[in-house]
């Protein structure tokens, strides 16, 4: 004698694997775009002006640059106008972020600048938010190795990371 399957149970079963199968998987809608940088904000931040004449902001994702005001800052914001500052990037989305920024890998050339800033010591792997496995990988290798080798604000015997910067200015 075959025994029927409990329908109320598998329904469930397939509901709950599907369900984690969404919340696993990156949005099926990711977008890409090819576009000038016309400003930078800051060592993480841009403005790009895409092909169809639309202007994007863009944080990089899994990195986090001292801010403006805190030391290094504008190193990090001159470095970053330096390698990309009116060229054409490559932003691939990977999510939007509280103040309607794209949240992107940017890649100039094929050269990850995301990876560039953390290997260059003026950015920091963001891991509160850097949860793409193979991209967060390498960012954390480049950030071992920048701060072994002292550069950017490495150099600091105790350099601020900008999240406690930015908490202890809220306070």
């Amino acid at each position: 004698m075959t025994r029927k399957p409990d329908l109320p149970a598998t329904a469930f079963a397939v509901a709950a694997l599907a369900a984690a199968l969404l919340l696993a998987a990156p949005p099926a809608s990711a977008e890409s775009y090819r576009g000038q940088v016309v400003s930078v904000q800051d060592g993480d931040t841009i403005t790009v002006l895409t092909s169809d004449y639309e202007r994007i902001r863009v944080r990089f994702y899994g990195i986090d640059c001292p801010e403006k005001n805190q030391a290094h800052g504008p190193e990090a914001r001159d470095l970053l106008v330096g390698l990309v500052d009116g060229r054409t990037v490559d932003i691939e989305v990977l999510d939007i972020d509280r103040y309607s920024r794209y949240v992107a890998l940017v890649r100039l050339d094929g050269t990850l600048i995301n990876q560039r800033m953390v290997e260059s010591g003026y950015a920091w792997v963001y891991e509160q938010y850097c949860k793409a496995t193979d991209v967060c990988a390498a960012l954390r290798q480049a950030e071992a190795s920048a701060r072994n080798l002292r550069a950017g604000l490495w150099s600091d015997p105790d350099p601020v990371a900008p999240w406690d910067h930015r908490r202890s200015r809220r306070k």
